[in-house]
């Protein structure tokens, strides 16, 4: 794998030399592929609070980079101007506080979490805060925790509850409802739990620590790498089982890969494929998923696909800021898969991190965008079995 990345890399750097040939066959292919479907921007207009804060924060962070951006290129080119020092008008001041904002709440969650768990790797905080993005991410474009039409749920359960993130905001949107995560490794404490909200410590393949009919709507997402191929039914089985009659679940799961890879992505994709086929892992499940949730005997199955773009090269632009946040995560996933990926490929960590930039760019260049697949399915009442 080390000799294909550094054929990649150094084809890349040849396709750069030729740039003008590069950004002619750009512009035949991007009349045929796909640059997503975003429809999903009205499907629903009505928003929180908290998401038009958090998108007014993105859209701040947004444009200051790229003001950033254009400030720099300036200065490469032109001289910076003199400015007379007998002038009274104040200097332009900058408000930032909103992406401030942002970037002091991640960080006050990370140092929370360190000081609760202080054994806690950096690697595992980094995945951490990757996670806690990518869940506001998802909740942004969709507008909300939960596709499913639930209506005052009893008992809520998310499966591969992970950070434990949308179960605590879940147990917060629903006081009277009582919200279980389960994981294999499920959070140890999360601050400001509400009463209404527990963890437990459970393997999704396994029977699960509840009763027959007792649960109204259960929830899982990015749960991919996790399930192996030939697990998926017997974890379909236990939800059906818990499962009350009307009772839905939504499950959120991504494509293996970004669409329109660049070359390098290409080759970091080639070989993350590799690694799922080692693990056993399906390949389609976006493709399959749906035929096993209605062999288990759930009705009324909807299937909604969620396209997020991979960079600011939208020019819509809600999806711009939706893209910034993509990329970031994009990026910090690439970071954290670095101890992995070095010594499998035998490459050093400068060649790494130059692929890592390659890729960065080609999401612009090549207009790439990630794709989540969601899945609501309602379990038949006794009448319509």
């Amino acid at each position: 794998m080390g000799n294909q990345a550094s054929r990649v890399l150094a084809t890349n750097n040849k396709k750069k030399a030729h740039a003008k040939t590069t950004k002619q066959q750009r512009r035949s292919s991007t009349m045929i592929v796909s640059q997503g479907n975003y429809d999903w921007l009205d499907q629903d207009p009505h928003r929180s609070n908290e998401n038009i804060a958090l998108d007014a924060a993105v859209s701040a962070a947004v444009a200051l980079q790229q003001k950033k951006k254009q400030s720099n290129q300036l200065s490469q080119s032109v001289p910076a101007p003199i400015i007379p020092t007998t002038s009274s008008s104040p200097p332009p001041i900058v408000n930032n506080t909103r992406r401030k904002s942002i970037s002091e709440f991640f960080a006050r969650r990370k140092l929370s979490l360190v000081s609760l768990h202080p054994t806690i790797v950096e690697e595992d905080m980094r995945e951490f805060d990757r996670l806690q993005r990518l869940h506001y991410l998802l909740k942004s474009t969709r507008k909300t925790n939960a596709w499913a039409p639930i209506d005052s749920p009893k008992v809520i359960v998310e499966a591969g509850t992970g950070n434990g993130i949308w179960a605590l905001e879940m147990a917060n949107e629903y006081p009277n409802s009582q919200v279980l995560g389960i994981d294999i490794k499920p959070p140890v404490f999360q601050h400001g739990n509400p009463s209404n909200l527990r963890y437990n410590q459970t393997n999704l393949s396994e029977s699960w620590p509840m009763n027959d009919n007792s649960v109204d709507f259960i929830f899982q997402r990015n749960m991919y790498l996790h399930i192996q191929k030939d697990q998926w039914s017997n974890v379909l089985e236990e939800m059906f089982r818990v499962l009350k009659p009307g009772g839905y679940i939504e499950l959120i799961e991504p494509d293996l890969w970004d669409h329109n890879p660049g070359p390098v992505q290409q080759a970091f994709q080639t070989f993350f494929k590799d690694q799922c086929k080692l693990l056993e892992l399906d390949l389609e499940i976006s493709n399959s998923l749906a035929g096993t949730v209605e062999e288990k005997g759930f009705i009324q199955i909807e299937k909604r696909v969620l396209d997020i773009p991979i960079g600011e090269w939208p020019s819509e632009p809600e999806l711009k800021q939706f893209g910034f946040i993509n990329k970031e995560i994009q990026k910090a996933l690439l970071k954290n898969k670095k101890n992995t990926y070095v010594p499998k490929w035998g490459i050093s960590p400068a060649e790494y991190d130059l692929a890592v930039s390659e890729v960065l760019d080609e999401y612009e260049e090549f207009k790439s965008f990630s794709r989540f697949n969601c899945w609501i399915a309602r379990k038949p009442t006794t009448e319509e079995l």
